[in-house]
């Protein structure tokens, strides 16, 4: 009968922190923001900024005139929010208070798994870590340049998507030398937009933090 009972309790506990585990998963990545957002915390309001990550059950706040944009990891949904208004991150989409319908975007499998790996900013604006799964290779390369040549003639001038897969994709193949050569492209094509700024910032120091490793 104790043993039942010991192992009962085993099994609940696990389930407790699986489920606990899950619930604290990240789902999504803010990609994009304009104006002022802040997620709702239990004693206020927390400013936000791009490149962070968020979990469910978050509640994210836009003040007027604010924009939003993010990437669910499940499913790659990218909404994109205008106005003033209230959002829960959910599993897979955002669930709105007192805003306007949002632009809807399905994204490519290949390019969300890519932009779930891009070094992201957290709750207190500090990089995470990044770590390395892969090593380059000719064909690893020719293959993301291959995919983001393709995502670039299908993406608007301002879509900073094609540059979260290239130099995720870079990133993880250990092609160091080809990551900064592309952060150094965007600094001089588009070194005066702020998400572009702060997108080779998080880059920078990933980079900083792998080769202090090597």
């Amino acid at each position: 009968m104790m043993k039942t009972k010991f192992i009962f309790a085993l099994a609940s506990l696990s389930f407790f922190f699986a489920a606990t585990a899950q619930a604290a998963a990240d789902v999504a990545l803010v990609t994009s923001i304009d104006g002022t957002v802040s997620r709702v915390i239990e004693k206020g309001t927390q400013p936000m900024q791009s490149f962070v990550k968020v979990k469910e059950g978050d509640v994210l706040s836009l003040a007027k005139g604010a924009r939003l944009q993010l990437v669910y990891f499940d499913g790659g949904r990218q909404e994109t929010w205008k106005g003033s208004g209230k959002l829960e991150v959910a599993r897979a989409e955002s669930k709105a208070t007192g805003m306007a319908e949002p632009e809807v975007k399905k994204l490519p499998d290949v390019l969300v798994r890519q932009i779930a790996r891009t070094p992201a900013l957290d709750t207190h604006g500090r990089g995470g870590v990044t770590r390395l799964r892969a090593i380059a290779t000719p064909e690893k390369a020719a293959k993301i340049e291959e995919t983001y040549e393709k995502l670039k003639a299908e993406a608007k001038a301002d879509d900073l998507n094609p540059e979260f897969y290239r130099l995720s994709g870079f990133f993880e193949i250990r092609d160091l030398e080809r990551v900064e050569a592309i952060l150094a492209d965007l600094q001089k094509e588009r070194g005066t937009d702020p998400q572009v700024k702060l997108l080779v910032s998080l880059y920078a120091k990933a980079l900083k933090d792998v080769r202090s490793t090597q």
